[in-house]
């Protein structure tokens, strides 16, 4: 009896404690002009996942925008009934039921009302607000989805920065002996480093690092190929531009390539130089690019000179999801052989959030209905893998 004695104390104790946490944490629904006065001209600022922060903007008008990875993500927002408010991302919308703590001032929480996530909120008197946001891809009051961070991606001209690794594997044809038993594999890092302006303009930096695993070279001395391994000549673009509210994008600047190669036969051994050209439109569901550039190589030398243009056509639907399907063939024509490369292509990807940092997986496939007589490409497969990150070179330009 007196073991029972004092077990009962402490369960006393505890259920004593839960009651007054339990009373401490009662919520009540928001609702009517209280719910809609909260949104309006409210800011809400979050900590992604990876300690990124974003800033969410919700004007009287019932528009929006949020602000997170250099990107800005438009929205719109209605109250529904009396208890619920809409958040409209794109196409799609997501909304929610919130609460006020009656025992904690200034202290919210939100309900999603197709996942049921609970997010616990403080707004402050001059109406901004601090969360945690918990990481999903239908995206929240504060944090852009898939969806969205898919389309900002599939924009050429857009804000967002991203290290890309394309792994990328050829086969071969042509006159050469022994040409169609060839193949390559390459690793391309490739980041896109934007830098956004505040008159809405936007300047580019895309270098292009080869790392060549293993790529055929023609001994002429043996009649046959050989395979060489090492670093390729490494090429970048700098570019300046702008895309309108109407969808309208363009872009101006400059290709050049370095001689950078580890061994003789996987580079020119020239520097190239010339200009770019970019015209596209953007609407919410495509995206449709005409991006030429021609380059010509520098100085007198015993290598061979090079004189070369390149078309690269982008049709992209986004079909939602994150998805990305469409077709981006390169086409190339080189002024010194008088002979060109032309693909058919097709590519789809994925745009998904995982550890609360966005990523696009993509997968390529190209088939060569023209190509050098004596050697060149005759199948392109290519993967790649985008992770989402910050410039945080980008507040130079602002």
């Amino acid at each position: 009896m007196k073991f029972c004695k004092y077990l009962i104390r402490p369960v006393h104790l505890f259920l004593f404690l839960w009651a007054s946490c339990a009373w401490s944490q009662t919520w009540e629904p928001l609702t009517g002009d209280d719910l809609r006065e909260l949104f309006s001209d409210t800011v809400i600022e979050a900590t992604l996942r990876g300690g990124v922060k974003a800033v969410a903007t919700y004007k009287r008008d019932g528009t929006g925008v949020v602000k997170a990875w250099g990107g800005e993500f438009d929205r719109t927002w209605e109250v529904r009934g009396d208890n619920t408010v809409c958040i409209g991302i794109g196409a799609q919308e997501t909304c929610y039921k919130l609460e006020r703590n009656t025992a904690t001032p200034n202290s919210y929480r939100s309900i999603n009302q197709t996942t049921g996530e609970i997010l616990e909120l403080t707004i402050k008197a001059d109406k901004t607000g601090a969360a945690d946001t918990p990481t999903t891809t239908a995206g929240g009051a504060a944090k852009p989805s898939a969806d969205e961070i898919a389309a900002k991606l599939a924009n050429p001209n857009g804000s967002l920065a991203t290290l890309n690794f394309k792994l990328q594997y050829r086969t071969y044809d042509g006159d050469l002996p022994n040409a169609c038993d060839q193949s390559s594999t390459t690793l391309l890092f490739q980041p896109a480093l934007p830098f956004k302006r505040q008159d809405g303009s936007t300047v580019f930096f895309r270098p292009a690092i080869p790392i060549q695993l293993d790529s055929p070279v023609f001994d002429a001395g043996a009649d046959d190929f050989d395979s060489e391994a090492g670093l390729g000549d490494i090429a970048f673009d700098l570019a300046y531009g702008k895309t309108s509210k109407s969808g309208f994008l363009w872009a101006l600047g400059m290709i050049a390539a370095m001689p950078t190669a580890t061994e003789d036969a996987l580079g020119t051994d020239r520097w190239t130089l010339g200009p770019e050209l970019l015209l596209g439109k953007l609407s919410k569901k495509y995206v449709l690019v005409f991006f030429p550039n021609h380059q010509w190589s520098l100085g007198d030398s015993e290598h061979a000179d090079i004189n070369l243009t390149s078309i690269q056509l982008t049709g992209t639907v986004l079909p939602g999801g994150g998805w990305n399907l469409g077709t981006s063939p390169l086409l190339t024509y080189d002024h010194e052989s008088s002979q060109w490369s032309i693909p058919l292509n097709f590519s789809f990807g994925k745009t998904v959030i995982r550890g609360g940092r966005p990523w696009k997986l993509g997968m390529e496939a190209n088939y060569f209905l023209e190509q050098p007589d004596a050697f060149g490409p005759e199948w392109f497969i290519g993967l790649s893998v985008a992770p989402v990150v910050e410039n945080g070179l980008a507040k130079w330009f602002q």
